[in-house]
């Protein structure tokens, strides 16, 4: 069985830098990008711009299709004991409106990093290959 999720990396530019939506846990320790599971009849990226907004608070432009990451779970609570392997699909994404203020209980912190910082702040390594593959696609736009 294979597992899929939708989700976005929010971006915003400033003179010097691109800032990434990070969403954190404090039990246990995690920082992820937002994403979720489809509903009934959804697109992905119905699903990935439905589950940023709800996790993040922001309404946001769904953008470019960047990639997906694969990976195993072996703690879902609909399969207990069994290992799935699980596929997420991002998108670039802006914000356009909304705020932080009205994220969702799934994460207790959301905020802007500093892409440069991105390597250090996530938890997982193919969610920091995903981003840096999306922060190119937005450097290689004028």
């Amino acid at each position: 069985m294979n597992l899929v999720s939708a989700g976005g990396i929010v971006y915003r530019k400033d003179a010097d830098s691109i800032f990434i939506v990070v969403c954190g846990r404090n039990c246990p320790i995690s920082f992820n990008l937002p994403k979720g599971t489809p509903e009934p009849h959804e697109t992905r990226g119905q699903t990935a711009l439905r589950e940023v907004e709800e996790e993040t608070g922001l309404r946001v432009q769904l953008g470019k299709y960047i990639d997906s990451v694969n990976y195993w779970v072996t703690n879902h609570p609909d399969y207990p004991g069994q290992q799935l392997r699980k596929t997420v699909y991002y998108y670039l994404m802006e914000p356009i409106g909304g705020d932080f203020s009205r994220h969702d209980g799934e994460f207790d912190t959301v905020d802007w990093v500093d892409s440069r910082d991105i390597s250090n702040t996530l938890s997982f390594e193919n969610e920091v290959k995903i981003v840096q593959k999306g922060i190119s696609l937005v450097k290689g736009r004028k």
